[in-house]
């Protein structure tokens, strides 16, 4: 059938009304599926960031946690009945090789951040280098000829102290790690302290 004076009949009205339908189906469709993907592409990507942060967090906390072991064996050598200097520098030699390891894993933590995080860390490896230094020159000390009784009767309630600081601040880094990566489970925690 064919249009009188210009005019356009139902058939055509009805065929431009399906097409027009199909067209903007079609676009909602497409915009859709550009909003999941973007949604998934973001989504995986948070996924990834946190994966890669735990791990840096994981291999500071495990590096400190192992220098910290290794400093407090040497100060209970030290404390020890059966002193041996050849003991005691094997011990150096290891605490010194892991510095390395602890300023890598550090590092990776302050690329990763937060800034909070990283500063603990930095914190927690600080001391543990201040207490083994201490060590280390203990070690010389004793070496050199000092009454090692007599270095211990002037002189480890300054380790002691040092190690109870090592204490702490790996504490704190191992709970901020922890705050960082699951944020609702540090306020839980911190909301159920307040009523408690």
């Amino acid at each position: 059938m064919q249009a009188d004076n210009g005019r356009v009949n139902s058939t055509t009205w009805l065929g431009l009304a399906g097409i027009g339908g199909t067209l903007l189906g079609t676009g909602v469709g497409a915009f859709g599926a550009l909003g999941a993907a973007r949604i998934t592409s973001r989504a995986q990507t948070g996924v990834e960031e946190q994966k890669a942060r735990r791990q840096a967090y994981n291999a500071c906390a495990a590096a400190l946690l192992v220098r910290r072991n290794a400093v407090d064996a040497l100060l209970e050598v030290f404390r020890g009945d059966d002193f041996d200097q050849a003991v005691v520098q094997a011990r150096i030699e290891d605490i010194a090789e892991q510095r390395a390891v602890v300023a890598r894993a550090v590092g990776a933590v302050m690329v990763e951040g937060p800034d909070d995080v990283a500063h603990r860390g930095e914190t927690a490896a600080r001391a543990i280098e201040m207490l083994s230094g201490r060590l280390r020159d203990w070690a010389f000390e004793v070496g050199d000829g000092r009454d090692r009784e007599e270095l211990l009767r002037s002189q480890l309630q300054f380790a002691l102290r040092d190690q109870s600081e090592v204490e702490q601040f790996v504490d704190v880094f191992t709970a901020r790690c922890r705050k960082a990566l699951r944020p609702a489970d540090s306020e839980g925690t911190r909301r159920g302290r307040r009523r408690g």
